[in-house]
């Protein structure tokens, strides 16, 4: 069962609210870590939105406790491509490595986008330096509402591997979204994103996974 499956099922609990944002955790089968969900409303249009998330190298200025972030190998056509994330952790614990997989879809009809991230934790030999990630599923979609307004939700569940204990994870699994969003939605305002980027899409409504419904509507 996928991540978005398991996060429709669950009972999720409303963490923060206010006038553009809210953020949801919900408990994940046969894990001892939440996943959160994000649901934001983005006052730019969803080019900007998502020539931001392809900027890679400028995610160490908004993606929260991000200190390094790399394409390491754009694959073929459109199946996306790998990238290297380093992330900060609070002392004594260890920083943390990621590396996924990101591939994007586009309903031909509504112009949603769908990011599927998926961890590839061995593409890299381990570094001992750092605590790499084992496991981890996400997802971004990017829903326009107008041309100059879009709807961005923002789903993950991280396995950190290590000793992390989850109590401790489970406080702080809010940040991530809350921190990245708020920057995102600044960070969109910038004139190098209002020109679309080309990325590429395959052009398929089967393929955008959505099971947000009940997070947009509370």
């Amino acid at each position: 069962m996928s991540l978005f499956k398991k996060i429709q099922d669950a009972t999720c609990s409303l963490r923060l609210s206010n006038d553009w944002l809210k953020i949801f955790t919900c408990p994940v089968p046969s894990s001892d870590f939440l996943s959160f969900v994000a649901v934001a409303t983005i006052d730019a249009p969803q080019h900007a939105v998502m020539s931001l998330l392809y900027d890679v190298d400028i995610a160490t200025e908004w993606v929260w406790k991000t200190r390094e972030m790399r394409v390491l190998q754009e694959l073929s056509e459109n199946e996306g491509r790998i990238v290297y994330q380093l992330v900060s952790a609070p002392w004594p614990v260890s920083d943390r490595e990621i590396i996924t997989r990101s591939q994007g879809y586009m309903d031909p009809e509504t112009s949603e986008i769908f990011i599927k991230l998926e961890c590839v934790a061995n593409f890299l030999p381990k570094n001992d330096k750092y605590v790499r990630v084992p496991e981890l599923e996400g997802a971004w979609n990017i829903i326009p509402l107008s041309e100059k307004q879009c709807r961005v939700i923002f789903r993950l569940h991280i396995e950190p591997g290590g000793e992390i204990p989850a109590w401790l994870a489970n406080i702080a699994v809010i940040d991530t979204p809350y921190h990245t969003l708020v920057n995102l939605r600044e960070m969109v305002k910038r004139e190098k994103y209002k020109t679309p980027v080309d990325a590429p899409f395959k052009q398929s409504a089967n393929d955008v996974i959505q099971h947000y419904e009940k997070f947009v509507t509370v």
